[in-house]
C-alpha cells in the first residue's frame, strides 16, 4: 500500500517539477544610453584611485586617530556619486606628498555632509 501511494506521490511531483520548467519566465530588457554609459565608466577610474588612496597604511592609521572606522568610510566612499569622487580624486593630484591630512579631511567632511542629508548614517 505504501508502495502505491510513493510512487504515486512521485509521479506526482515529477508532473509539477515538469509543468513548472515550462512555465515562461519574465525578463526585463531596456536600452541603456550612451550618456548613462559614458558615466559609469567614468566614475569607475577615480573610485578605484580614491580607494585605493584609503586603503594605504598610513590614511588609514590616520583614519582611526580621526576616530573613523574605516568600514565605515569605505562603505561612504561607496556611496558617493560621480562628482563628488571627481571632486576627491582632483584634490589628491593638487596635493603635495604630505598633503593626506587634508584628503582625510575632505572625505570626512564629505561623509558628514552625507550623514546629513541622510543618505547614510554614521553618527547614532
Amino acid at each position: 500500500m505504501q508502495r502505491i501511494f510513493a510512487k504515486k506521490f512521485m509521479v506526482w511531483i515529477m508532473s509539477m517539477s515538469l509543468l513548472g520548467t515550462t512555465l515562461p519566465s519574465i525578463s526585463y530588457a531596456g536600452l541603456i544610453g550612451t550618456q548613462a554609459l559614458i558615466e559609469n565608466q567614468q566614475t569607475d577610474a577615480p573610485r578605484a584611485r580614491v580607494e585605493e588612496f584609503v586603503a594605504r597604511e598610513n590614511v588609514r592609521e590616520q583614519i582611526i586617530a580621526l576616530g573613523a572606522d574605516p568600514v565605515e568610510v569605505q562603505e561612504r566612499l561607496a556611496a558617493l556619486t560621480a562628482d563628488e569622487l571627481r571632486l576627491i580624486e582632483q584634490n589628491i593630484d593638487n596635493m603635495p606628498a604630505g598633503g593626506i591630512l587634508v584628503i582625510i579631511g575632505i572625505v570626512f567632511v564629505v561623509l558628514i555632509i552625507l550623514d546629513l542629508t541622510g543618505v547614510v548614517d554614521i553618527f547614532k
